[in-house]
């Protein structure tokens, strides 16, 4: 029904989606501007301005009215009573709508739709499009405040969304209709929230007058602001937690917060509210208030939850996201009954020290509980007020956990009869200058090769890979069976094949340029004997070579240098063949980087390491002892710091050690 009252001057202040109309008997007249031609008015809209989609004068068919939109959104009804009491006549557009709906093309049934709608097996009409939650966007308006319509019921907000949506509509020319999915009031701004396809349509309206205003329309950017309710219910959380931290101690104390009288007059343990809801609310405001990790290290230490009732800490889960390196927390006098109730702060909370959960029923159904949790957090000592670790033994564990250099002590070569050591200083030449000669010397039948290429850096600096990358059998990369054994190379001339495909090389001499290499030889055993004479298998040799060479791409003659890991198996040749022959050769490729020691080592700080490398084997030796740490470096000087002799010396010794040189006295 249309709004009664004077309207010249100021804004409508009716139901939203809604347009003048006709009632038997009266006419209502909007104020505004009013135009004549010949004997027939023009309509205007509710704000006064010229409606361009009105009928021409004098037509004959029905008009389509917009109706009240709050309970039926998307229907469609006539508002027009038609004269004497008769059915008004639809029109043709409106016939065509019901026919579709009768014949099943606009949709189907209600039910139907929802069910493809979730589905996605129904497309949308040409002229409607879904409303994603994430392609939507956010728009300022500015310009209510200072219009007419800020006088009406609640502000003229309704009137504001209704003049947009159907603005939008018009200015479009669009036949879908235009829908502001969410609008608040903040300080001078409306902000509203649409699809991004009704957003475009609803910023061309920057710059139109709305009763009496101009309204400036522009996406909002930066944090979605948030609506005076929410604004202020921050503000309370705000004054709860304040009252609550000890700045001295940087205590949260969120103990029995079911007392709290701020927190039960915002209805948080109401029958709607859980008690997941709060905690999130909290920790936000925490967010909020300590922007970054180190601001949040230094403001709370710890965290009293005691007397809240919990009983499993999925309840709290936002504290452990937003506190993750509490150093004391304590949950004593709640409901925890078994570890599974703490089972998902596991893995997090790596940095607390000290755990409490006194009166919990966890006590008496589980007393062997604090063996379990010790585990779970490295860094605990104080668990329900019993130490279970020391700060020495906090520290030693710390040593132990933390990363240390690889130490490179050269190859590790262990030759037979100089067979090792004589194979590659053939094979590394012959590769360069006679692949074919090579494969027909140590190659035979059942002989395989492949190559694999780790170009997984994207550097522009990079060299290409075009001539390898095409046999190249990366698991990775190739996860076809089929793939993958097309390019394992098997006898001599599919390997002699391959290999004439591949780019020209050049290593380093072996002579002169040994440090471009680390190569590794250990002899194996249970190869397959090629006499077929011995059940168990022959011994055999693995080399593993690691280096750089520079190849010559064919077409451009473009020189790269890149490093190379070559595997090769080593065993006993066929009878009337060479006396050893290649079994697997692998190839790996990747983009240069130097090997260590091949290029002069930048300053770093040996003695550090080495000592913190003999702190982490004293330590070791302790545990594996229970030796005193002065006797376990002792004992590790006198093997000149090797653990494995270290540890065996001890072992032959034990007994004769006196009895202080053990933590407690051995059994």
């Amino acid at each position: 029904m249309a709004p009664s009252g004077p309207r010249n001057g100021a804004a409508p202040t009716g139901p939203r989606n809604t347009r003048s109309s006709t009632t038997r008997g009266a006419k209502t007249t909007r104020g505004g501007i009013s135009k004549r031609r010949g004997n027939a008015t023009a309509r205007v809209d509710r704000d006064g301005d010229l409606d361009m989609d009105a009928p021409i004068p004098n037509h004959r068919q029905s008009r389509k009215r917009r109706t009240d939109s709050h309970d039926h959104p998307d229907s469609i009804r006539s508002t027009r009573s038609a004269p004497n009491g008769s059915r008004p006549k639809p029109t043709l557009k409106a016939q065509q709508i019901i026919q579709r709906v009768i014949t099943g093309s606009a949709g189907g049934s209600l039910s139907s739709r929802l069910a493809n709608g979730m589905s996605g097996e129904t497309k949308a009409f040409k002229d409607t499009r879904k409303i994603n939650a994430e392609h939507t966007m956010t728009l300022q308006v500015e310009g209510l405040k200072s219009s007419r319509a800020i006088h009406n019921e609640g502000g003229g907000l309704k009137e504001l969304l209704t003049f947009l949506e159907r603005k939008a509509q018009t200015v479009a020319r669009a036949t879908r209709p235009v829908r502001i999915m969410k609008s608040h009031i903040n300080g001078d701004f409306v902000y509203i929230t649409t699809s991004k396809a009704d957003a475009e349509e609803i910023l061309k309206l920057n710059g139109f007058t709305f009763a009496g205003a101009i309204l400036a329309i522009s996406e909002a950017t930066g944090e979605k602001p948030m609506s005076s309710d929410a604004l202020q219910t921050l503000e309370q959380l705000r004054s709860v937690l304040s009252t609550r931290y000890d700045t001295g101690a940087k205590l949260l104390n969120l103990s029995t917060l079911g007392d709290d009288l701020i927190l039960n007059q915002m209805g948080f343990f109401s029958g709607g509210s859980t008690p997941e809801k709060l905690f999130r609310a909290l920790m936000r405001v925490c967010e909020e208030l300590f922007k970054t990790p180190q601001q949040k290290r230094e403001a709370v230490v710890s965290i009293s939850l005691a007397g809240n009732n919990i009983d499993d800490v999925r309840q709290i889960m936002p504290l452990a996201d937003t506190f993750p390196d509490l150093v004391n927390l304590d949950l004593s006098q709640n409901q925890f009954k078994d570890l599974s109730g703490l089972l998902k702060w596991r893995h997090r909370l790596r940095k607390l020290e000290t755990l409490l959960l006194n009166n919990n029923p966890i006590e008496a159904a589980n007393p062997n509980y604090r063996a379990e949790i010790t585990t779970w957090f490295p860094k605990l000592q104080n668990l329900s007020g019993i130490q279970v670790r020391t700060p020495e033994q906090v520290a030693a564990a710390l040593a132990l956990s933390r990363p240390v250099p690889i130490p490179q002590h050269g190859a590790d070569f262990r030759d037979i009869n100089g067979i090792g050591e004589g194979f590659i200083r053939e094979f590394v030449p012959m590769y360069d200058a006679n692949r074919h000669g090579l494969a027909a010397k140590y190659y035979d039948d059942e002989s395989t090769f492949s190559i694999a290429v780790n170009n997984n850096n994207n550097s522009r600096r990079s060299p290409g890979w075009n001539a390898y990358i095409k046999y190249s059998r990366n698991h990775v990369k190739i996860t076809h069976t089929s793939s993958r054994i097309q390019r394992l190379f098997t006898g001599t001339s599919l390997i002699q094949s391959a290999w004439q495909q591949l780019p020209p090389t050049r290593h380093p001499d072996l002579a002169t340029e040994v440090n471009k290499y680390i190569i590794d030889c250990h002899p194996i055993q249970g190869l397959a004997d090629p006499t077929g004479q011995s059940p168990v298998g022959v011994d055999g040799m693995i080399i593993t070579m690691h280096g750089e060479f520079e190849d010559q791409e064919p077409g451009s003659m473009k020189t790269s240098k890149r490093s190379f890991t070559r595997t090769v198996v080593l065993g006993p040749g066929k009878p009337g063949r060479h006396p050893i022959r290649v079994i697997s050769d692998t190839l790996s490729l990747r983009d240069f980087n130097p090997l260590p020691g091949s290029t002069p080592a930048p300053a770093v700080q040996p003695n550090t390491v080495l000592q913190q490398q003999q702190q982490q084997m004293v330590v070791e030796l302790c545990n594996r002892s229970g030796m005193t740490a002065e006797y376990s470096k002792l004992c590790l000087e006198g093997a000149n710091w090797n653990f494995d002799q270290a540890l065996h010396s001890f072992n032959e010794k034990r007994g004769q050690l006196p009895a202080e040189a053990f933590v407690t006295a051995p059994q």
